[in-house]
C-alpha cells in the first residue's frame, strides 16, 4: 500500500475496539476516505506549503494592484491585476476539488476501507487482501490538521486519518505514539485532537 500526497489512502467508517496484547496496548479503526477528506487535507497541505503561501500572496498582491489602479491606469492593466487575483486565489481550491474527483473516481484503493491495527510495535494497515506493516521508526512526524491526523512517513508520503474514524480510540492511539515518537515528532494538540475525534464520532 503506497500512499502519496497525491495518492492517498484513507477512511471514515469507524469499527474500533481497544484490547491489550503482549506488546501493551492496541488499537484498531477502520477508516474510509471520501472526497471531502482528500479535498481538505489536500487544501491544508497546499496552503502550509511555501508554493501555497506565495501563490495567496502573489493573489493578493494582484488585488491591491487592481485597487489601485482602478480609473488611475489603463482599464485593461486593471482587469489583468484582477484576473490573475482571482487565479491565484480561486482557480487553485477549484482545481484542487476537481483532480480529486477524477482520483476518486480512477482509483479503487480510494473507495475500499482501510483497517489500522496500532500497537507499540507497529502499526499493520489491511485494505482486502493487501496488508503492509510499519515500524513505529519508519514514521516521520505526526500531525494534525483541523480535521484529520496524518501520519507521514516521509515529507511527501502520508497516511490520512479523520477525526470521525478515531473517535473515542483517539486516545489510546496518541498515548502509543507518544511512547514510540519524539516530542518534535508530534505536531498537535493532544487534549483538542482527543475532543475533536469524539465531537466528529457523535456527529456521524
Amino acid at each position: 500500500m503506497d500512499n502519496n500526497i497525491d495518492n492517498m489512502e484513507t477512511n471514515n467508517n469507524v469499527t474500533s475496539n481497544d484490547k491489550s496484547d503482549v506488546t501493551g496496548i492496541s488499537v484498531e479503526f477502520e477508516t474510509l476516505l471520501g472526497e471531502k477528506d482528500l479535498v481538505d487535507f489536500k487544501l491544508y497541505h497546499y496552503y502550509h506549503s511555501f508554493s501555497g503561501i506565495a501563490t495567496v500572496i502573489f493573489g493578493l498582491i494582484c488585488f491591491f494592484i487592481c485597487g489601485v489602479s482602478f480609473n488611475n491606469y489603463n482599464m485593461a492593466y486593471t482587469l489583468m491585476m484582477a484576473f490573475f487575483g482571482l487565479f491565484f486565489t480561486i482557480y487553485t481550491p477549484i482545481g484542487i476539488k476537481t483532480k480529486v474527483r477524477r482520483q476518486m473516481k480512477a482509483s479503487q484503493s480510494l473507495s475500499d476501507p482501510v483497517k489500522y491495527t496500532v500497537t507499540e510495535n507497529k502499526i499493520t494497515l489491511s485494505q482486502g487482501d493487501i496488508h503492509e506493516e510499519l515500524l513505529w521508526e519508519e514514521v516521520y512526524k505526526l500531525k494534525a490538521t483541523p480535521k484529520c491526523v496524518i501520519l507521514y512517513l516521509s515529507a511527501v508520503r502520508a497516511n490520512v486519518i479523520p477525526f470521525k474514524c478515531l473517535g473515542d480510540k483517539a486516545e489510546s492511539f496518541v498515548m502509543i505514539a507518544e511512547k514510540k515518537l519524539s516530542p518534535f515528532q508530534i505536531k498537535m494538540d493532544k487534549k483538542k485532537v482527543i475532543e475533536k475525534c469524539r465531537q466528529e464520532a457523535d456527529r456521524r
